[in-house]
């Protein structure tokens, strides 16, 4: 009887020990990505579909980055970040990506709204993993499109790695994608930085179709329409203009005696 209420009592410790582990706060943050974040990453993906195409820019911050983020959201430096600074430093951060990201679609560049802000955690600055995320709506109505990607964020060199995905999906299908402005492979997922070895590219882009949009008419159609248009219009002109003048002569001569 001992022995039996002996181990019944370990029994007990033990699962007492595994749920005071199971509730425990984790020493470590893990980013989305899986990993422990020493310094800084960056994941862009830029994700198709036939209703919306989106480029999302996601940072996920170690704890020193975190906390500098953090001191500079701090506008009132009162050492906690408010809700209305979180928004206001979202809103800046967005005008900024504007510039450090510049899109093009088929070589000509398009106007961007980051919105979608996203900021975690809210509240006192200190040394803590940071995310924070803004997601672009590109405006593409032709049925075929070429988007390219500049990359020019200020201080790249924190990102321990930069993780890349391109998406199509829901009536839209990446038919290239890769480094450059010109990609002639199809790889869907790529990453670099100083954590895998590879240095940063200038550009990403990718060749997206969306099949069940209208045929695009050629750009030498399209400039072909354009000429006939406008030389419809000046005969148009030319003939209202004589009839006028025909109308005024006739005119002239009934009131003559």
């Amino acid at each position: 009887m001992r022995a039996r209420g002996r181990a019944l009592r370990w029994r007990r410790r033990c699962s007492l020990a595994a749920l005071l582990l199971a509730f425990a706060p984790p020493r470590i943050a893990l980013a989305h990505l899986g990993h422990t974040v020493l310094s800084a990453e960056r994941f862009l993906k830029l994700d198709a579909s036939e209703a919306d195409t989106r480029l999302v820019v996601s940072l996920t911050l170690g704890p020193s980055e975190g906390r500098r983020l953090l001191s500079e959201a701090d506008a009132d430096g009162d050492g906690v970040v408010s809700e209305r600074e979180a928004t206001t430093f979202l809103d800046a951060w967005g005008a900024g990506l504007r510039e450090e990201l510049p899109v093009e679609v088929d070589g000509a560049r398009v106007p961007l709204e980051f919105t979608d802000p996203f900021l975690d955690p809210v509240g006192r600055v200190s040394a803590v993993p940071v995310t924070v995320e803004m997601v672009a709506h590109l405006p593409i109505t032709e049925r075929e499109a070429l988007i390219v990607v500049h990359d020019r964020m200020v201080r790249r060199e924190i990102f321990e790695r930069t993780d890349v995905l391109f998406r199509g999906h829901d009536g839209a299908e990446i038919r290239a994608s890769g480094f450059g402005e010109s990609p002639r492979r199809r790889e869907l997922d790529l990453a670099f930085g100083p954590s895998v070895g590879r240095g940063s590219p200038e550009a990403l882009s990718a060749s997206v179709r969306y099949p069940n949009r209208a045929p695009t008419p050629s750009r030498g159609l399209r400039w072909a329409l354009v000429v006939l248009v406008g030389v419809a219009l000046a005969f148009l002109s030319l003939v209202g203009a004589r009839a006028l003048a025909r109308r005024l002569r006739m005119k002239n001569e009934e009131s003559e005696p």
